[in-house]
């Protein structure tokens, strides 16, 4: 991100940042009315058409040098995101049941999902590094293979029965559990994206290192995800009611852990903490939408938790420009403890909400689930 906000000294940073974050904002439509979508065409159609999208909006800004449209194709990404994110949650939720699908969605969402982040921001910082920022785009040239591997070996699932549900009657017939882990999906995602908006710059600006050492922090991140999302099932059994709130502490702990870092190391060791807790609670969030969505009635609640991940990520510049516009403080290292400080108190206010709310639960009926 610094290499960009270099190359396009013209535009504020808040714009530049746009490139990482306007993805969210495409995410959201394909996202909402995914449940329609899967009635109408196949898994495999959507995996494709999903994929293509994400390979078009990758690598076109490697040849173009005009931000507006880089930021376009970087919606068309968000396109490719918001299909093929809740169609694999929503086949996995298909075939498994509980632990089995607990597992799974930590897997899904969380290991394999990383690999390839590791990936792209290595790959990409490195090739940024090397040959210019622009290079550091091709790197989604890597999803070749799986659309390969999509057309020759994978089997259609059975297609769902087309059914009926309005998009009226699954927006405004969910259990509050659902509009209340969507809303917090919302701010988690916005105060997440200060630590991947500004590592960079924090790393870069100081002279701590350069972009390849930037993505190497974000990966570290995304490894912390990684490897706790192989334990999920198991961490969720033995907190299945408080796991998502201190998953959100332990993210906001590693990122103020980069904040308070003087080195490098440090940072690599907070970062990869952070991704631990993000690691846990992306899955948390999930696992519990997917128990409430009625697959009988065709309402599928999983999109509105990859919108609520997509708004947040295009809200994050904005609600940090103003903070730091209202303070007069830069971005960078602020950022990250403003962050922080936001993530722990989603933590607090979504840990007293869930202790509230399975109290009553159980007040009315004793045998009721934890929520």
């Amino acid at each position: 991100m610094a290499d960009l906000i270099e190359a396009f000294p013209e535009y504020a940073p808040s714009t530049v940042m746009l490139i990482a974050t306007i993805p969210g904002l495409f995410m959201i439509f394909p996202s909402l009315f995914y449940g329609k979508l899967s009635t109408k065409f196949t898994s495999r159609s959507l995996l494709f058409a999903g994929l293509i999208f994400f390979m078009i909006g990758g690598i076109m800004p490697f040849f173009l040098d005009n931000l507006f449209l880089i930021i376009l194709f970087r919606g068309l990404l968000g396109l490719g995101v918001g299909i093929t994110l809740p169609l694999s949650i929503d086949i996995i939720t298909r075939f498994f049941e509980d632990r089995e699908r607990d597992f799974l969605i930590g897997f899904g969402t969380s290991t394999i999902a990383c690999v390839g982040a590791i990936f792209f921001q290595l790959g990409g910082g490195m090739l940024a590094d090397n040959f210019g920022w622009q290079y550091g785009f091709l790197v989604y040239l890597f999803p070749i293979w799986i659309l390969a591997i999509t057309f020759l070996y994978l089997p259609e699932p059975a297609k769902k029965v087309a059914v009926h549900a309005s998009l009226k009657e699954t927006l405004f017939t969910a259990p509050k559990t659902v509009y209340g882990f969507t809303i917090g999906q919302v701010f988690f995602s916005m105060l997440v994206f200060g630590y991947v908006t500004n590592i960079s710059i924090l790393i870069q600006s100081e002279g701590l290192g350069s972009a390849t050492e930037a993505g190497l922090a974000i990966s570290l991140f995304t490894f912390g995800t990684l490897i706790i999302g192989m334990f999920f099932s198991r961490i969720r059994a033995l907190m299945p009611i408080q796991n998502v709130p201190l998953a959100i502490l332990l993210t906001g702990g590693g990122i103020l852990g980069c904040y308070l870092s003087n080195g490098l190391t440090m940072i690599f060791v907070a970062s990869f903490i952070g991704g631990i807790g993000l690691g846990l609670a992306l899955p948390g969030v999930f696992a519990r939408i997917s128990e409430l969505s009625n697959e009988k009635k065709g309402i599928s609640f999983v999109g509105f938790i990859v919108a609520a991940q997509g708004l947040g990520g295009l809200l994050s510049p904005l609600f940090y420009q103003t903070i730091l516009n209202i303070t007069g403080f830069e971005g960078g290292r602020t950022t990250l403890l403003f962050a922080s400080l936001g993530l722990t108190g989603l933590a607090i206010v979504w840990s007293i909400i869930l202790i509230m709310s399975n109290s009553k639960s159980h007040a009315k009926d004793p045998h009721a689930p934890a929520l």
